[in-house]
C-alpha cells in the first residue's frame, strides 16, 4: 500500500515536547516507521524542518510556517499546504491518507472528496477540552469525523466523547490504544533510585502544572528530601506567561530548592531521569489518551495523576501510580512517601508498573491500523 499521514501543525520527526511536537508526534513516527516495514509511507507536515527518505519512508517538510507559530496562527496556511501537497505529491498514487489532528483532517477530507481515497481521522486532541468551548474547532471535527471513513480513538473515555458529544456512529469508532517504545523505555536496575519527581508536559494552563506545585507545598511539611524536575517548554499563545506564573509561584512558596525548570529535553536525556525517579505527577485536565503515563511506567515509575477521563483506564491506585481527584488529599501524601521511605513497597510498586504496560506495544497498534487500512482499500 501507499500510505499518506499528514501532521499538518507539527512535525512529528523534529524535537519532542517543543513547541506543538507532542503525544501526537511520537504517535506519528511511531506508526510510520512499523508501517514502512511492509508498505510506502509519505509522512507531511507544513511545519520548517529536515526531510528525509529512508527505505520505504519518506518525510517531507513544505516548509511553510515557522514551528514558534501558535497553532491558532496556522489555520490560515490550511490552503496553501493543499495547493503545495498537489504541486509535491502524485496524490492520487496513495491508497489511504491517515489525517492527524482536525487541520489534518479538513485536508484530508477535500483529498479524498476529489479524488476518492478512503481516509482516517485521528484527533489527539478536541476541541471540547478548551477552556470556553471552542465551537467553530468542534463544528470542523464534527465535519472531519462525520466525513472520513473511520475514526480512530485512543481509549474508551475517547471513544465516549466521540460518540456522544459529536454524534458519530459508534460503528464508525475504531479503540485503538497506543504503544511505547520498548527498544528505548527500559528500567535499569543498577541506577540507585532518587526522591525524584517529574512533570512531563508543554507549559500551558491546560496541563496544570500549578497543581503539582500546590502539591509539593503540602508535601514539604512531612518531607524535605526531594527534588522536581519540569520538562517541556511553553507552548500556545500564553505558554510564556504561564511558565512566568509557574515561576512566580516556585518563589512565592519557597520551594527554589525543590524545584528546577528544564525546559524541552532530548528523549535520550529524559529517559536517564525516569531511571533515577520514583514518581511522575500528570495534572493534565484532559487526555484522549496520556501517553507518558505509560512511557513512565514502561520505566517501572508510578504515576500520580488527578486526570478523571482517559488516565482512569491505565492507572490503578497502590498499584502503578495514584488517581486521585485532588493533590492535596492526605491519602496522597501518604502514598508518595511510603514511596520515598519503603523500599519494599516502592519495588512492588515499580514491578507492577512494568508489568502493567506490555501490553501497549507500537507494533500491536500498527497491526491494527494496517488492518483498517487494508479493509478500506479493500
Amino acid at each position: 500500500m501507499n500510505i499518506l499521514q499528514l501532521s499538518f501543525h507539527a512535525s512529528p520527526f523534529s524535537e519532542i515536547g517543543k513547541n506543538d511536537g507532542g503525544g501526537m508526534s511520537v504517535y506519528v513516527q511511531q506508526i510510520s516507521k512499523h508501517l514502512s516495514e511492509k508498505h510506502n509511507v509519505t509522512v507531511v507536515t507544513g511545519e520548517k524542518a529536515e526531510s528525509f527518505k529512508d527505505k520505504n519512508l519518506e518525510f517531507i517538510s513544505l516548509k511553510i510556517f515557522e514551528p514558534e507559530l501558535n497553532v491558532e496562527d496556522k489555520e490560515i496556511h490550511l490552503q496553501e499546504f493543499k495547493n503545495k501537497l498537489e504541486e509535491t505529491l502524485e496524490l492520487k498514487s496513495f491508497d489511504v491518507i491517515h489525517a492527524h489532528y482536525w487541520l489534518s483532517g479538513l485536508v484530508a477530507k477535500e483529498i479524498s472528496n476529489e479524488l476518492n481515497i478512503p481516509f482516517i481521522f485521528t484527533s489527539h486532541s478536541l476541541g471540547v477540552f478548551l477552556d470556553g468551548y471552542n465551537k467553530e474547532r468542534v463544528d470542523c471535527e464534527k465535519i472531519v469525523m462525520t466525513s472520513s471513513n473511520v475514526v480512530t480513538a485512543s481509549s474508551v473515555f475517547e471513544t465516549m466523547l466521540i460518540g456522544d458529544t459529536y454524534k458519530i456512529d459508534e460503528n464508525k469508532i475504531k479503540k485503538i490504544i497506543p504503544g511505547v517504545d520498548k527498544k528505548i523505555f527500559i528500567p535499569d536496575s543498577s541506577i540507585e533510585k532518587e526522591n525524584i519527581i517529574l512533570s512531563i508536559g508543554r507549559i500551558q494552563k491546560q496541563k496544570g502544572q500549578i497543581q503539582t506545585l500546590e502539591f509539593l507545598n503540602n508535601f514539604k511539611k512531612i518531607e524535605k528530601d526531594f527534588k522536581c524536575y519540569f520538562i517541556g517548554g511553553p507552548s500556545g499563545k500564553n505558554g510564556k506567561e504561564y511558565l512566568n506564573e509557574l515561576k512566580r509561584s516556585v518563589e512565592d512558596l519557597n520551594l527554589n530548592s525543590h524545584v528546577e525548570f528544564l525546559d524541552n529535553l532530548p528523549q535520550s536525556e529524559i529517559i536517564d531521569l525516569f531511571k533515577k525517579a520514583k514518581l511522575m505527577i500528570h495534572t493534565s485536565q484532559f487526555e484522549t489518551f496520556g501517553l507518558v503515563a505509560i512511557e513512565a511506567n514502561a520505566m517501572g515509575v508510578p504515576v500520580l495523576t488527578t486526570n478523571n477521563g482517559s488516565l482512569m483506564e491505565i492507572i490503578e491506585n497502590n498499584k502503578n501510580g495514584y488517581l486521585s481527584e485532588s493533590l492535596l488529599d492526605g491519602n496522597v501524601n501518604n502514598f508518595v512517601n511510603n514511596l520515598f521511605n519503603d523500599n519494599a513497597k516502592y519495588e512492588e510498586i515499580s514491578s507492577s508498573c512494568i508489568e502493567k504496560s506490555k501490553k501497549y506495544d507500537w507494533a500491536k497498534t500498527t497491526n491494527e491500523l494496517e488492518s483498517l487500512y487494508k479493509q478500506l482499500v479493500g
